[in-house]
């Protein structure tokens, strides 16, 4: 089975049906429902997509979309590690470094997948925007 790590504006084009990358989130989802796809995120990316979304279409309903969302993916905490690590490397945004370094510590992951791969030049894990994958 594969796995791929969901940065954060893949768990926003779903939860928000933000057009036209929602489609690909649903796609990417449907993967994990199938069981085709072993989805992963990091607990920052679910706490940082409530805040979003929370602001956009209210606590209640985030928090219900977040509840259905979690049924498709596993969450990888993000350790004090990561954001050494990504605080000493060449990503300039700290948010994508300590993503990157959270997905690069899951054992035979394929991927990040992420609508800013140029954000993720530094990556030694491969990196696909979302059509490049479904």
């Amino acid at each position: 089975m594969k796995q791929y790590f969901l940065d954060t504006n893949i768990l926003l084009d779903f939860l928000g049906n933000r057009l036209p990358f929602g489609k690909y989130a649903l796609e990417i989802l449907d993967k994990s429902r199938v069981r085709e796809w072993q989805l992963w995120t990091s607990d920052n990316s679910i706490l940082t997509s409530y805040y979003i979304i929370s602001k956009e279409i209210g606590e209640s309903e985030s928090r219900a979309k977040i509840t259905r969302l979690l049924n498709f993916l596993e969450i990888q905490p993000t350790r004090k590690a990561h954001i050494e690590q990504a605080l000493l490397s060449d990503f300039k945004d700290l948010e994508d470094g300590v993503q990157h370094f959270c997905a690069s510590s899951i054992a035979g992951l394929e991927g990040i997948i992420t609508r800013n791969k140029k954000d993720f030049k530094s990556s030694q894990v491969a990196v696909f925007e979302p059509w490049e994958v479904v």
